[in-house]
């Protein structure tokens, strides 16, 4: 699995840092030629899930990209150590733009000179990127992100470690709340893959500002296709203030309550209304422009539903706020991945006490974020997880709240949902809403009754033609049938025993010859084979314990 001596080097400095930090046992494990065990370790009083960070810290950025997703696992992450990884922060050295320049090279065949009119300002690096301010030489004010060179390699080559570690320590990570090493590290492969091409980005930036363009409250940066590749997004400048600067919004005369509440609804509008959501909005992610717009910033996460889950959403937040706990709990179960053999009625009954709890306490009490992390304790507790486009909405309505707390202290997320879900609610069931519901099933009936016609004469020409297969699958009748099979086996040994028996007694009577001291010989032989037989058969049936 270790192809490459750069790979040995590199596993090498990983295992000296599990090492250090107290991870001796994965340490012991490793028997590849040309790892050597390191001698000294570091002691210290840290729990183990912050020694889990700590070490994530120290093995670099694509292993801190790792650990960003594992924190929206909890089905295969203890919520402990999701709360540690959440503390995880992709800032890492940049590299120099010389570097980078032959990047804009490769893309566009030009210079830097010759795509800006001033020399790029770095504003932000990360493991994959790195991010600077520009000015096209036409004057327009713009954001460059920038992949780093060869990052796909460097990527390949940790992904090929972490690939080793997860099939070589499996079963001791689940020791450190880890519940299946290799499924997570294929899912970050496929993720860390999307994240390396920046078209997706362009094409999330591209469809977020059609759909908010309009609109007062947003402004959404503009992006310039013509400087956007799969490897570089160039966007529009936007001049703005950290939503978690709060002295500067409030020296700027922001008024931030009135922030907090568009903010959210927003978020809201994305959830409910477009069915896609900005999946990171954390303070890092959101500006306010000095006229008082919201900017959301950083496309590459990005959430969607369907129109179904969108209804499940909308149906469970109506019956929570209507205090039908157990209608509720239904709807969470179904936002899970659920196996057949949960149990459900216990499993409703549980989440309906959670509910209930809430559902009785002012609704200044209650907060998005303890709804959701109680659930995901509870959900955890089955052995089942959220769908991941659910837990990413209700962990960016979750993050969004937490923002509105800063920006204004009363401010309360579920007062504010209430309406949007009613309305919504309301519209779902309004006559006009169930007339185009209506329309579009007998649409789907009648593209169903269209192909029927279709559809029969196929079956009967395959009737006429001795063709027409009918497959039938039974479960669970395997054990019946061998049951049935040995029984009626048994039956026909006993009925053959049976019938030598009677018909040797009928020769011994006859005194048929050939005669042995007067005895017939078949007749003999026939009570011989028969006391034979009738043994290994009383053998057979006391064995299969059913004597």
């Amino acid at each position: 699995m270790i192809k490459t001596i750069k790979n040995i080097k590199r596993l090498n400095e990983i295992i000296a840092i599990l090492y250090k930090n107290g991870f001796d046992d994965l340490v012991k494990k490793i028997e590849i030629k040309g790892v050597n065990i390191p001698l000294f370790k570091t002691n210290d009083n840290l729990t183990k899930s912050q020694r889990i960070k700590k070490t994530i810290e120290e093995l670099g950025p694509t292993f801190i990209k790792f650990a960003q997703m594992l924190s929206t696992r909890p089905d295969l992450v203890d919520m402990e150590l999701i709360k540690e990884l959440e503390k995880l922060q992709d800032n890492v050295t940049p590299l120099d733009i010389k570097e980078i320049e032959p990047v804009f090279k490769e893309e566009f065949n030009k210079n830097l000179d010759e795509i800006f009119k001033t020399p790029l300002m770095l504003l932000a690096s990360a493991s994959i990127g790195q991010v600077y301010k520009g000015v096209l030489l036409n004057g327009d004010e713009v954001v460059v992100k920038v992949l780093k060179p060869n990052i796909d390699k460097i990527i390949q080559t940790d992904l090929e470690i972490l690939k080793t570690i997860a099939s070589m320590f499996d079963d001791i990570l689940q020791d450190y709340g880890v519940k299946s090493a290799f499924e997570l590290v294929q899912e970050f492969e496929e993720n860390i893959k999307n994240e390396l091409n920046f078209k997706l980005e362009a094409m999330n930036l591209n469809r977020f500002y059609n759909l908010f363009k309009d609109d007062k409250r947003i402004k959404v940066p503009k992006l310039y296709k013509e400087y956007s590749t799969s490897k570089i997004v160039t966007m529009e400048y936007i001049n703005g203030i950290k939503v978690s600067n709060i002295d500067k919004l409030t020296n700027s005369n922001i008024d931030k309550k009135k922030i907090a509440k568009v903010g959210f609804e927003l978020l809201c509008e994305q959830i409910f209304k477009y069915k896609f959501f900005h999946a990171d909005p954390h303070p890092g992610n959101i500006l306010i422009t000095f006229d008082s717009k919201v900017v959301f910033i950083d496309f590459g996460s990005m959430g969607s539903i369907t129109k179904s889950q969108q209804q499940l959403l909308i149906e469970m937040m109506y019956n929570i706020t209507n205090k039908d706990e157990e209608k509720a709990a239904i709807n969470v179960l179904n936002m899970t991945n659920y196996s057949s053999d949960i149990d459900k009625n216990s499993f409703v009954k549980d989440m309906s006490i959670m509910i209930n709890n809430y559902m009785y306490s002012s609704l200044k009490d209650i907060k998005i974020n303890d709804i959701f992390n109680d659930m995901n304790l509870l959900i955890s507790k089955y052995n089942i997880s959220f769908k991941k486009d659910y837990y990413l909405l209700f962990k960016s309505l979750a993050t969004i709240e937490g923002i509105g707390k800063v920006l204004d202290p009363d401010f309360n997320a579920i007062e504010n949902i209430k309406p949007i879900i009613m309305k919504l609610y309301k519209e779902n069931f309004s006559p006009k809403s169930i007339f185009s519901r209506l329309k579009n099933l007998s649409k789907e009936m009648l593209k169903i009754l269209d192909s029927t016609p279709d559809d029969f004469e196929t079956i009967l020409k395959l009737l006429k033609e001795g063709k027409f297969k009918v497959e039938l699958e039974h479960i669970g009748l395997d054990k019946i049938e061998e049951t049935i099979e040995k029984s009626a086996n048994r039956l026909t040994v006993g009925v053959i025993v049976a019938a030598i028996l009677i018909g040797s007694s009928i020769l011994v009577f006859t005194k048929m010859p050939p005669l042995i001291y007067g005895i017939p010989l078949v007749g003999f032989a026939g009570f011989v084979f028969s006391c034979f037989m009738g043994i290994i058969l009383a053998y057979s049936i006391y064995k299969g314990g059913r004597l």
